[in-house]
């Protein structure tokens, strides 16, 4: 498959804290990549600069071996996509333009074509919000509300999709769909998908690759399961974390703690 999304010596900073130090990826078509780590380990900050929304603090970040900083706001918004971890409503709109207003990049001067009708009706059926197409997203509760934000990324029709703890607000039903919607997408669309999650039994089982941060520094990065071991889990969350086989498959549990505070 394709290399879309790379990154070379890729260095990370928040005032005087080292976040990540010489991160090299190479993402390709068809991977989705799950970016583990610790509160405060720099996650937001690593999807941020992925996106092209943050100035790197040292090393480069390119889309298809161009750097990010040599696009255009639109031209890159038409190549990748990018859901924060909040969205703030300033004014009021129906669930249908919040999801149609996606597909502005590839407009020419706010024509509208019966071409972008579809990618925004079809990404309201995927994640079942027809039925509250006209709905004020000012009315909606957290769970529809984080829905319209995945349907909005999808019907910008991009080739990578970057996405901040996109299961905030969702219930287990809905978790689920967006983790196989993801993989489908990257899989049948060829694109590629990076978002940050902090169930790790979820992303070892809905993602090929992780990005492990522990806020010091270091990131590891590669195949899910080369990354992904109780060491490496329990360096970089400082705590006991243990690898399980159950029905052949590996899970990962919490210790409990030594010395617990009342």
């Amino acid at each position: 498959m394709k290399t879309l999304l790379t990154t070379q010596e890729l260095h990370l900073c928040m005032q005087e804290r080292v976040l990540v130090h010489s991160l090299d990826l190479n993402v390709r078509a068809g991977e989705v990549w799950a970016v583990i780590g610790p509160n405060g380990a720099g996650k937001s900050t690593l999807l941020r600069t992925l996106a092209g929304l943050r100035d790197v603090d040292g090393g480069e970040v390119s889309l298809d071996g161009k750097p990010l900083s040599r696009y255009s706001p639109k031209t890159l918004a038409r190549r990748r996509g990018f859901l924060p971890q909040a969205v703030t409503d300033a004014f009021s709109l129906t669930v249908w333009d919040a999801v149609a207003s996606a597909r502005y990049p590839h407009l020419s001067f706010w024509h509208w074509g019966d071409e972008d009708d579809e990618p925004t009706r079809e990404a309201l059926a995927t994640f079942e919000l027809d039925a509250l197409a006209d709905r004020d997203i000012t009315t909606l509760s957290g769970g529809e509300r984080q829905r319209v934000n995945i349907a909005a990324i999808f019907a910008q029709d991009v080739d990578v999709l970057l996405l901040d703890e996109p299961l905030s607000s969702l219930d287990l039903h809905q978790q689920m769909r967006v983790l196989q919607e993801l993989e489908r997408t990257a899989v049948r669309d060829e694109r590629a998908v990076i978002y940050s999650v902090h169930d790790i039994n979820l992303a070892i089982r809905h993602a090929t690759h992780a990005i492990l941060l522990d806020g010091n520094g270091t990131a590891l990065a590669g195949p899910m399961l080369d990354v992904v071991t109780g060491d490496n889990l329990s360096a970089a969350f400082r705590h006991p974390i243990h690898g399980v086989d159950i029905d052949g498959e590996r899970f990962f549990r919490a210790g409990r703690l030594t010395n617990p505070k009342p």
